[in-house]
């Protein structure tokens, strides 16, 4: 009562209240109040507690009932620094079939969530050093949408779907001159995978003219996937070259034209592939607006965007849940079409906030994946909310992966939650066992400078 005494005299502005059962990161909801408009360091902390039912992720395998708790401690240091720690904890209640409480952590704790080196960063909420959009930037944290460039090889990538591996990621960028290199790692704990791209700026090598800079872009990457976290998988390599020019430069409206080509390096999968596109990027009257359209050639063993939305589940099964890995998997080569668009609204703090994006990729052969994600906030961030759909196969053997959490706050520095998702265990034999998890709850924070 104390806790709570003190905790409902706080002003709270968590920004990342992350949630299983699908481990997505979502805000937490903000009461009125200026903890952020102060200035300075910031200390941050938070508890959510409350049941969760979660499938045993056996084959065959009935509903277990867990108690989850997550605490979080944290430090705002402004644009420059963030710091996050948290540890997600699920405590097994209920054993049905099969019986698994004994090889827990104390008969309680379950030992999926921290049965190997990866697990222990999860605990790594958020770490952020710099500004990614500047000279220097290192992120680390649970990937959920993360691309590198274009997203020509790291596309819309998340490394959570797995629910017995919770690896955080990595991001490191820094620019000199008319280069920028950006290094990227799925997993900082072990060997999976690791990809980065260089960008050159054409313009800024061949003029001082400002009206040249930004306009001319030359992009090289490369990712390959060790397969050796989260479950031992086949090795994959891909890479890309790509150019691109701005079409039009304005103050609201750019436009790209897109060129790249890219291709498999594993040996018995040397295919290539290349695109044509436009992108277009633009702001109207608070709303961000993005499309990027394509028109690809690929096919064999190489695709591009390659690790996507639905990778950590498809380097078990492609499609489906008992087909070959994506690693092993040919497909026809053929053309597709590419259509991406992002849409954010908002204007503050007092206004309704919305980011809403999706991609979908049609193939000639009669194949489609796509992926859809929704977040809101309403006015103060008294609710919130995150939902994500993520389709393989579609017209082949689909698989689906679906996902959302909603948070509403009941008082300056309590709210309560509630979360759903699919969820896919890999098994040892290589095939996915799927389920459904569902939980609710109450979560206390404060903030404080």
């Amino acid at each position: 009562m104390a806790l709570l005494a003190l905790l409902h005299s706080q002003s709270s502005t968590v920004e990342e209240v992350p949630n299983d059962p699908q481990q997505e990161t979502a805000s937490a909801p903000e009461s009125s109040g200026g903890a952020e408009e102060s200035g300075g360091i910031g200390f941050r902390a938070l508890l959510e507690v409350g049941p969760l039912s979660f499938p045993s992720g056996t084959r065959g395998g009935k509903q277990d009932l867990f108690g989850y708790a997550y605490p979080s401690l944290g430090v705002d240091g402004g644009e420059d620094f963030a710091f996050m720690l948290g540890a997600p904890l699920r405590f097994r209640l209920l054993d049905s079939e099969p019986k698994q409480k004994d090889a827990d952590y104390g008969a309680w704790l379950r030992r999926e969530d921290w049965d190997e080196r990866s697990d222990y960063g999860q605990v790594v909420r958020l770490l952020r050093i710099g500004d990614e959009s500047g000279r220097f930037g290192l992120r680390v944290q649970p990937f959920l949408e993360e691309s590198l460039g274009r997203g020509y090889l790291v596309n819309r990538y998340d490394n959570q779907l797995n629910p017995d591996y919770h690896p955080a990621g990595g991001t490191l960028s820094f620019t000199a001159g008319p280069a920028r290199v950006q290094l990227l790692a799925s997993d900082v704990l072990a060997a999976r995978v690791f990809s980065g791209e260089l960008l050159l700026d054409i313009g800024r090598i061949a003029s001082d003219s400002e009206a040249s800079f930004d306009r001319y872009l030359v992009r090289a990457s490369a990712a390959h996937d060790f397969g050796e976290a989260g479950g031992v998988t086949p090795q994959a390599t891909v890479a890309s070259v790509g150019g691109e020019f701005a079409m039009y430069k304005g103050e609201r409206l750019r436009s790209w034209a897109l060129l790249a080509g890219g291709a498999r390096l594993n040996a018995g999968a040397q295919d290539v592939g290349g695109l044509l596109g436009v992108a277009f990027e633009g702001n109207f009257k608070g709303t961000q607006l993005s499309v990027t359209v394509q028109g690809r050639r690929q096919g064999g063993g190489f695709r591009f965007g390659y690790f996507g939305a639905g990778y950590e589940l498809a380097r078990f099964s492609a499609v489906g849940l008992s087909e070959e890995t994506q690693a092993d998997q040919r497909v026809p080569k053929d053309f597709s079409g590419y259509l991406e668009v992002s849409v954010a609204r908002g204007d503050g703090p007092d206004s309704p906030e919305v980011v809403a994006s999706g991609a979908v990729e049609y193939s000639a052969f009669g194949r489609a994946d796509g992926d859809v994600s929704l977040s809101f906030s309403s006015p103060g961030g008294e609710s919130r909310g995150i939902a994500r759909v993520v389709v393989m196969g579609l017209g082949d053997r689909p698989r689906y992966s679906v996902a959302a959490e909603f948070r509403q706050r009941v008082l300056p520095a309590m709210y309560v939650w509630g979360a759903g998702a699919t969820v896919h265990f890999p098994q040892p034999d290589g095939t996915l066992v799927r389920g459904v998890s569902a939980g609710a709850g109450v979560g206390v924070d404060f903030a404080r400078r």
